[in-house]
């Protein structure tokens, strides 16, 4: 079950109030839902730690591990350089706590590193694992941490860059909704769009890339090592790529959430659009929510190898045309 931030804080609060703190934490969702929030007060908790950052997080007994170089993957060294302090002795009734921020970035190396961590904690310790991608995690480690999924607190809640982009195709399709032309229509933005951010992903990445490879020591062959890299940098575009695909189509998912709310008569419904309102007077619940199946239907169609084209055909039908059924 998803939990609200302040929702798994005070689980957490809970537990740890009555000595059943987990070892290790896996806080998964998207920026916007509040993770880096969430282990930001497990710090001020356990620590008695303040700040407003990962980057402002100083405390003797914090440390913070994150991606360091501009392709942003997190290095065997960096996880070994918390191996001293993890071996540090503490005083009774002290904790220490490690947070691993954007830990899709592990890479092979690190992960496995990480892994034996995991596998015999030392007392006294929090490990904390933040991710949007928590299935780019080894299976090992997502297997040997308590998982927590964050969503937005409130309805009314911020989208990222990525759905504010897909916004105006959204809006325009929830106007027609009930429309195969439209449900078309929004599949064509859909795909122009996922288009246009792969290409800014690729780009950014690249040329990060690049400027890296001039920094490297002389003496070493810049080819050699950027073919080395290749593999690494495909995963990481079509990881960031995959995470705003996955945004976009939650904006979906929220909105036909909250218009099934409006139609419910919730109280205190946000919507994101004034267009929810109209939607949610003039279909169903039971519609609507179908609709809603569908979006998590094309989810899992998409996490195979699925003919892209058909399907995205096929269930943006559902989600937006004639029928959801």
């Amino acid at each position: 079950m998803p939990f609200t931030s302040d929702q798994a804080f005070e689980l957490l609060e809970h537990a740890h109030a009555s000595g059943r703190m987990p070892h290790a934490l896996l806080i998964t969702g998207a920026p916007e839902c509040g993770t880096n929030h969430l282990a930001l007060q497990l710090a001020t908790l356990l620590c008695g730690a303040k700040a407003d950052s990962m980057e402002n997080l100083m405390h003797p007994n914090c440390r913070v591990v994150r991606p360091g170089s501009k392709i942003r993957t997190i290095t065997i060294n960096a996880i070994r350089s918390v191996e001293p302090f993890l071996t540090m002795c503490l005083p009774p009734g002290e904790t220490r706590l490690v947070i691993v921020a954007e830990a899709d970035r592990l890479s092979d190396d690190s992960a496995n590193a990480f892994l034996k961590t995991l596998e015999e904690p030392p007392p006294q310790t929090l490990i904390v694992l933040v991710t949007e991608l928590p299935s780019r995690l080894l299976p090992t480690i997502r297997s040997r941490c308590i998982r927590m999924d964050l969503v937005a607190p409130s309805m009314g809640e911020r989208i990222s860059e990525a759905q504010r982009r897909f916004l105006p195709a959204v809006r325009a399709a929830l106007a027609k909704l009930g429309s195969d032309v439209a449900a078309l229509a929004l599949r064509s933005d859909f795909q122009e769009l996922l288009t246009a951010e792969r290409a800014e992903i690729t780009d950014r990445i690249t040329s990060a890339l690049k400027t890296e490879a001039k920094n490297i020591a002389e003496g070493t062959d810049v080819r050699d090592w950027e073919a080395q890299q290749r593999d690494t940098t495909a995963a990481m575009i079509e990881t960031e790529y995959l995470a705003r695909r996955t945004q976009m189509l939650e904006l979906l998912t929220l909105c036909l959430g909250q218009a099934v709310l409006a139609a419910s008569h919730a109280p205190d419904v946000q919507p994101v659009v004034p267009e929810i309102e109209v939607v949610a007077n003039k279909f169903s619940v039971a519609n609507l929510m179908a609709r809603m199946r569908a979006v998590d239907e094309l989810q899992k169609d998409l996490s195979y190898n699925v003919q892209e084209a058909l399907i995205l055909d096929a269930r943006f039908t559902q989600i937006i045309g004639t029928s959801p059924l």
